[in-house]
């Protein structure tokens, strides 16, 4: 019984300091002017701390692609706000489907009717017109290097509504395929700790080794 109470106070204190996690926040695309598109959700925005990065994942519904309609000043294909970042901060810019095309960073950016914020997707070289290609293919992935998450928790100004992302959306199926417009995510991010690989791993040789423990005890008693 002793060693039980040792066992379980050591799996425990296993737990406690070698269970690291990376902390996540998800802000749901629930908002949007677009009638053809439907009831929201219309996708995600994922940040995940990684080290001193950001990791950004967006996914939308499966109908709907991004798109660029070529206007920096009205739309960005993903507009967001991160304070303390410069664009050189910004990196690693990929979709699903490039479409032969290359990205940079806008700043300011603007996505209407959510009004302007910090920084902008869009395209640079080999920009295809409007939604011809299908858009482009969820997800789009990059990196902010030297920022944590709680740096995107700001809302976009001049917009009606204002929110914390915006992407310019191309409905790909359906009765209203073709239609184009902006979704946006007005509301609040939902931060958790997600554990990490290495933690699992840790958490697994530790009990391993416990678990032989207890086999060598009961061979010796025996």
């Amino acid at each position: 019984m002793r060693f039980f109470r040792i066992f379980s106070t050591a799996l425990v204190a296993l737990g406690l300091t070698g269970f690291a996690a990376a902390q996540t926040a998800t802000y749901s695309l629930n908002d949007t002017a677009v009638s053809q598109f439907g009831a929201g959700p219309y996708g995600t925005v994922t940040l995940t701390q990684s080290a001193n990065d950001v990791l950004v994942n967006v996914a939308l519904r499966s109908d709907l692609n991004f798109i660029s309609t070529g206007n920096l000043n009205s739309h960005s294909i993903f507009a967001f706000n991160v304070s303390g970042a410069t664009a050189n901060d910004i990196s690693n810019i990929s979709f699903a489907n490039g479409l032969g095309a290359t990205f940079g960073v806008a700043h300011p950016a603007n996505d209407s009717p959510f009004g302007q914020f910090d920084y902008g997707i869009y395209c640079t070289q080999n920009c295809p017109s409007g939604g011809s290609g299908g858009g482009y293919a969820d997800p789009l992935n990059f990196k902010v290097a030297n920022a944590t998450i709680s740096q995107f928790a700001s809302l976009s100004t001049s917009g009606s509504p204002t929110g914390y992302f915006a992407a310019d959306a191309l409905l790909v199926s359906g009765a209203n395929a073709g239609a184009t417009g902006a979704v946006g995510a007005i509301s609040p991010g939902v931060v958790a700790a997600v554990p990490e690989p290495e933690s699992y791993a840790m958490l697994l040789t530790g009990l391993g080794v416990m678990g032989a423990i207890v086999r060598r005890r009961k061979n010796t008693a025996a």
